[in-house]
């Protein structure tokens, strides 16, 4: 079975055993627009949106560039540390309600992997749940929808930053690395299933590469 095929079904079971509610549209189909931000750097870091983050190592010979590296570098005790100062303040509710006095109506939260599916081999930490639920909870208060987005899965789908691993593309090397990317989409669905009025979609995976990957695999 392709990996698309299988996510399908993931989010179909997920959302057919959540609880039923009665959804109130804010947000209509066919001739609304779409307009929204994306809360980058928050759960996976790039230098580039999050430099202070990264300062220490600035001129040094150490190869810090993304949220792998930051947390080998540290260890897992200081990354958490770190980690939870930049989720509770890099995004505030002020902000939310901001964008949504702006006119915007949506707004995309990526996320890794490692936040549903985490593997104590890996350096990566664990925490950004509740700090997710509460941003889509603010989202909701202030008249918006949110977008989940799988930003990263394991061995990276593009080999960038902002898959939380830069490098190589290997996500498909393993079936392993394809079934916690499987319980990631699930753990996603599950978050969306508590908040049918606020989410409107699960982005199942940011920019795979189409230069590094098996595309009929994808498909």
């Amino acid at each position: 079975m392709k990996i698309l095929d299988i996510v399908g079904t993931v989010l179909l079971v997920s959302f057919a055993y959540s609880t039923p509610v009665t959804r109130t549209k804010r947000f209509g189909k066919g001739g609304d627009v779409i307009r929204g931000v994306n809360l980058g750097g928050l759960f996976v870091l790039e230098p580039w949106i999050t430099p202070s983050l990264f300062e220490q190592w600035n001129g040094s010979n150490r190869k810090v560039v993304d949220e792998w590296t930051f947390c080998s570098e540290l260890g897992k005790y200081e990354c958490t540390r770190r980690l939870q100062q930049h989720w509770s303040t890099w995004v505030t509710e002020s902000d939310i309600k901001t964008l949504a006095s702006l006119g915007l109506n949506h707004v995309r939260i990526p996320i890794g992997h490692w936040a549903f599916a985490p593997d104590p081999a890996e350096p990566y930490v664990q925490g950004q749940l509740p700090y997710l639920e509460k941003i889509i909870r603010w989202i909701g208060k202030h008249g918006l929808n949110a977008v989940i987005d799988l930003h990263g899965v394991p061995g990276s789908q593009n080999g960038f930053d902002n898959s939380g691993r830069f490098g190589g593309i290997e996500w498909q090397t393993s079936q392993q690395n394809i079934d916690r990317s499987i319980q990631a989409v699930e753990g996603i669905a599950r978050v969306a299933a508590n908040y049918p009025t606020i989410v409107d979609a699960v982005q199942v995976l940011n920019e795979p590469a189409n230069w590094g990957l098996s595309v009929d695999q994808v498909i």
